[in-house]
């Protein structure tokens, strides 16, 4: 981990008690001036520099009122102010007070706020000794000799506090990180197991849909007792049963993130619609009864979009509708979700005439663990949703009345408002802009924009050549300069990204010239180009609108049979690769483990190999590492190997690209995003 790593590890540690720590520094530092100069005086005090280290330590305090530009430097500016308000200020003030026995003691806790405040040893080690050093040399252009009142056993001493305070904030540091350690494996076992059954059910899912006719008459034989309408009647269930798996895949992500990140990741939000939210919500929720559905009543007046993840609000919808059905037995019960604007704010209630909820119990309501006596409750369902909504930089509140009724009432903030608009700055540090075009204009404008925003900028000339080599993997957005690009070139960009979520912008100029044709996928995508505030403007919606690829299907039959190779142990989804895949027109050879696939790249040749990464006898990490090391396989050391997983990081995807793997896929993935990728490759 190098130094930047540690810094912001270090910050996000500490940074849900900045505002404590901004509090006392900003009012601490003047105030101690008036203690020393008055009550117990000092050979020596220095105003102006305590205002300094006061004024470092403000912005901490009032950090969620602080300009944008801040956001940037905040990590920066965290580990200068401890480093110069604590070791080099205390340091200071010591030597200039002839070291003292009060600045001595005052110094030796600054040196153990520094080792709770910042955890890190090495960063500590390093920017203690540097505010030492500065401090002694200050000193000695100040006031010349700077060894008067010192003892070598203050050393000692200094030493003494600094390496105990690191041994045991150390310890500490590293049972958290144990338990963390342990969080996240715990639910990457959860996630893995929950995956396996998941993908067996919709690998045959799929298969049921690949073998399905559309009707009867793809069918010329007549071979199959079946109507027509129970054609559709089935097709329609596998497909609500794959919509069902596909939402589960997306919760178990967007946990493994949140445990990941200490908190709900934002990584993943987008502007949504609450009305389709709300609708897919009540018509996907696992009502026990089909009656029960007609028991819920949706009204809204007007759509609105908001800042977030449609997977978590539905969550939060599901939740509140499970508490309130523990009471549909009662007379008159119903539930009406109500959703209407006010202040700037988007308003969700959620109202059920059931039990209501006694004013002691509602008080301990979004409290973790805290349960209101109802059966197989755990406690932990409304104090999520509070985490989701608050994610979302809103707000929950419940009011009830006991035997009457109880609402939840969801606040959301429109997504103009500035507080959706500091999430989107923070977001836009993690994006990736590639530009194509050769106008010098536009890109000094973007450079300005990357750097207000931080994010990744990458730079193309518009050329086949640079087309045809883009890594789609790479790239959030994509901003075409619509002079520099013909509709060859255009084309060739439009069916490689076709079914990725990577967002287009594509610029056009009052006097163009050149016509180019677009589909009409892409004409929202267009804009006329005159001002960097529009570009800024359009960048932002667009990378925060979710598009949904456009899922272009490679089905086309290669007539040379092209050879892949299935490596996976759970033989159902080996059986739903190998019917899609031979049904788009490949040759398929299946093996169970790492070990059954060496043998057989000893016998045959194969184009492309479908990977698992976990499997007994031999793993597909180590299959990996033999077939690009291994002169024995050299005609196959520099084929594509996808990496057929159901639960894998960054830190684990850039391991694999180390050992050999060429891409992911996530297990188990749909018809089009498995020939998507395969004909990527291939």
């Amino acid at each position: 981990m190098d130094i930047k790593q540690r810094i912001t590890s270090t910050y996000r540690y500490i940074e849900p008690n900045l505002f404590i720590i901004g509090l006392f520094g900003s009012i601490g530092f003047p105030a101690y001036y008036f203690i020393w100069v008055y009550i117990f005086p000092q050979p020596y005090e220095n105003l102006p520099l305590r205002i300094v280290c006061a004024l470092l330590f403000l912005p901490f305090a009032i950090k969620a009122y602080m300009p944008s530009i801040f956001y940037r430097y905040k990590e920066k500016h965290f580990v200068f102010s401890i480093c110069f308000c604590l070791p080099f200020f205390f340091c200071y003030m010591m030597i200039r007070n002839g070291w003292s026995v009060e600045w001595i003691m005052s110094f030796m806790a600054a040196i153990f706020l520094s080792i709770i405040i910042i955890y890190d040893w090495l960063i500590i080690l390093i920017f203690t000794t540097i505010a030492a050093c500065t401090a002694a040399l200050m000193g000695y252009l100040t006031m010349g000799n700077i060894g008067n009142g010192f003892h070598s056993s203050y050393l000692i001493v200094f030493s003494f506090s600094y390496f105990t305070g690191i041994c045991f904030n150390y310890r500490n540091r590293i049972e958290i990180e144990s338990k963390q350690l342990f969080s996240r494996s715990f639910s990457s076992g959860i996630a893995h197991e929950m995956r396996n059954p998941l993908g067996a059910l919709y690998a045959s899912q799929e298969v049921l849909l690949e073998l399905l006719p559309e009707s009867l008459t793809d069918d010329p034989l007549h071979n199959r007792l079946i109507s027509n309408a129970e054609i559709s009647k089935l097709r329609n269930i596998i497909k609500d049963n794959i919509s069902i798996i596909n939402n589960g895949h997306n919760t178990i992500n967007l946990l493994l993130s949140s445990i990941d990140n200490q908190k709900i990741s934002p990584n993943s939000f987008h502007h949504f619609s609450i009305n389709e939210v709300i609708n897919n919500a009540l018509d996907v929720y696992g009502y026990k009864n089909k009656s029960d559905r007609e028991l819920v009543f949706f009204q809204m007046n007007k759509d609105n979009l908001f800042f977030g993840n449609d997977i978590l609000l539905r969550y939060v919808i599901f939740n509140l509708l499970k508490n309130s059905f523990y009471y549909k037995d009662k007379t008159n019960f119903k539930i009406i979700i109500s959703v209407y604007s006010k202040n700037n704010e988007t308003i969700i209630s959620v109202k059920d005439y059931g039990k209501g909820i006694s004013s002691t119990s509602i008080k301990n309501i979004f409290t973790e663990y805290y349960t209101s006596g109802k059966k197989n409750n755990t406690g932990l369902g409304l104090s999520f949703c509070k985490k989701v909504i608050d994610a979302f930089a809103g707000s929950i509140e419940c009011y009830s009345t006991e035997n009457i009724s109880t609402t939840f009432i969801i606040r959301l903030p429109i997504i103009t408002s500035p507080a959706v608009d500091k999430m989107k700055y923070d977001l836009m540090s993690i994006k990736k802009i590639l530009f194509i075009g050769n106008q010098n204009k536009i890109l000094s404008d973007i450079n300005h924009l990357a750097f207000f925003y931080n994010f990744e900028l990458f730079y193309k000339k518009a050329s086949l050549y640079n087309i045809a080599d883009l890594d789609t993997n790479n790239y959030d957005c994509i901003i075409i300069d619509i002079n520099t690009i013909n509709n060859t070139l255009l084309t060739e960009l439009q069916e490689k990204i076709a079914t990725t979520t990577i967002k287009i912008i594509v610029i056009h100029h009052k006097n163009d010239a050149q016509k180019i044709t677009l589909s009409k996928a892409y004409e929202s995508y267009v804009f006329e180009y005159d001002h960097i505030d529009k570009l800024q403007q359009k960048l932002i919606t667009q990378i925060f609108t979710q598009k949904k690829p456009n899922n272009i299907l490679f089905d086309t039959i290669n007539s040379n049979k092209t050879k892949i190779m299935i490596v996976d142990d759970n033989i159902s989804l080996r059986l739903y690769s190998g019917i899609l895949l031979k049904n788009a027109g490949y040759d398929v050879i299946e093996a169970d483990n790492g070990l059954t696939a060496l043998n057989y790249l000893q016998e045959t040749t194969v184009d492309l190999i479908l990977m698992d990464s976990q499997m007994p006898i031999m793993s597909g990490i180590e299959a990996t590492k033999e077939i690009r090391t291994n002169n024995q396989y050299c005609s196959h050391q520099h084929i594509p190997i996808i990496c057929y997983s159901g639960s894998l990081d960054e830190l684990q995807k850039e391991h694999l690209v180390n050992v050999g793997i060429t891409d992911f896929l996530l297990k188990p993935s749909s018809k089009k995003t498995l020939l998507n990728i395969v004909n990527q490759w291939l």
